[in-house]
């Protein structure tokens, strides 16, 4: 990251962005994503599998890159209650690191 806390990588925006989505930084995550992803986002939610009512308060991540995909990341994001794993693809839009792509790979409750 810069000094300005402007990530110079996909990987440190990657990293930026899962902390602010367990810390609740609403702010940080809607400046990342684009309108495209934002779009992908709420059609998770309007399938009722992901709705902020569903989204119990994360207490850590786990972030694996994809190898040879370029910018795509695999975010686990662990809760009381179970996990979800998204796949976030990253990609520069005028100079700035932006989630361009936005997939619901796995979710689990916990006993699953």
């Amino acid at each position: 990251m810069t000094q300005e806390g402007t990530p110079t990588t996909a990987r440190s925006a990657a990293e930026r962005n899962a902390e602010a989505v367990m810390t609740g930084n609403l702010s940080q995550v809607m400046s990342d994503v684009t309108p495209e992803a934002l779009q992908q986002l709420m059609g998770l939610g309007s399938s009722g599998r992901l709705t902020p009512q569903s989204i119990p308060s994360i207490t850590g991540y786990a972030i694996t890159e994809q190898a040879g995909e370029g910018d795509l990341f695999h975010v686990r994001f662990d809760s009381d209650v179970g996990s979800a794993t998204l796949g976030i693809r990253w990609k520069q839009v005028m100079g700035q690191w932006k989630i361009t792509e936005v997939t619901l790979e796995e979710a689990l409750e916990l006993g699953d």
